[in-house]
């Protein structure tokens, strides 16, 4: 199924090593420049993720002359997004803005666990390495199946922070455990709720048409009844990102909530949008 899809980060190891060493020798925007000289390669050898962006852009109203253009466009923001996340392996300094900042460190100062749900709008990995949680401890739920060299810096980063990953394998249901332990005990679970990991979903209206989304992060949340916060982290310039937090109800109606705001979000940002698969397809 389309939505199956699991994204990984691209090149060898060392090239990914090779990129650390890069930035850490040069500026970020230099980076940023070189990117141009296998961006198009890269997009023709990427069929299916080519197809995928072409068809969102496609919904969001532009003609195939104006969504063929904006593929380029979403796979240079798409490659500036894993540059930032090498930076910061390598250490550069980046600022993480929080829209409704009251909201979220209330939530993060209280002694409840709750969820946080992100989306692959945008690059929230760069709010779990930069977002203090010193007083609560944030376990993000994440995909097993990436290379070692980004799962050794992925964690060494998180754990600068007090976060750690819940790490999902096929055929392994032991994620299921930790997170009603992490939420008793109060602290934060996080799930990216627009990449499904299985085949149990849920339909909503998205963009003109019904897409699937994952139920399981749902269920979750309707069923612990631990308070919901929706994250969304964008890039404003080339050290600087800003947070948008607010608060979702876990009910029913949470699958809608989610794909109303992913979609508001989506239309003001489309360049960000980072789900290169048909969206939309069973």
């Amino acid at each position: 199924m389309a939505q199956n899809w699991r994204g990984k980060t691209g090149g060898t190891h060392w090239m990914q090593r090779a990129l650390v060493w890069i930035i850490r020798s040069t500026d970020i925007r230099v980076a940023y420049a070189m990117m141009h000289l296998w961006l198009v390669w890269y997009i023709l050898v990427r069929r299916n993720e080519r197809h995928g962006a072409y068809v969102f852009h496609r919904h969001r109203g532009r003609s195939r002359l104006q969504a063929a253009a904006d593929v380029y466009r979403s796979f240079y923001h798409f490659g500036k997004a894993i540059i930032d996340r090498f930076a910061v392996y390598a250490g550069v300094p980046f600022e993480v803005v929080v829209e409704n900042r009251e909201l979220y460190y209330g939530r993060v100062n209280s002694s409840e666990g709750f969820v946080m749900l992100f989306t692959h709008v945008g690059n929230t990995e760069m709010a779990g390495y930069f977002l203090s949680t010193p007083d609560k401890r944030l376990h993000v739920l994440a995909y097993g199946g990436e290379s070692p060299v980004v799962m050794e810096h992925r964690r060494q980063a998180l754990e600068r922070n007090n976060i750690d990953m819940i790490t999902v394998q096929p055929d392994d249901n032991s994620h299921i455990y930790r997170i009603g332990e992490v939420l008793q005990s109060g602290d934060v679970l996080a799930i990216a709720a627009d990449r499904r990991m299985g085949n149990t979903t849920v339909s909503c209206p998205f963009m003109g048409a019904e897409a699937r989304f994952p139920a399981g992060a749902f269920r979750i949340c309707k069923a612990l009844r631990n308070p919901v916060l929706l994250v969304f982290v964008i890039k404003e310039s080339p050290t600087t990102y800003r947070a948008y937090c607010e608060q979702l109800q876990p009910d029913n109606t949470l699958p809608q909530q989610y794909a109303q705001r992913l979609e508001q979000m989506a239309v003001n940002h489309p360049y960000e949008w980072f789900n290169f698969y048909d969206f939309w397809a069973n």
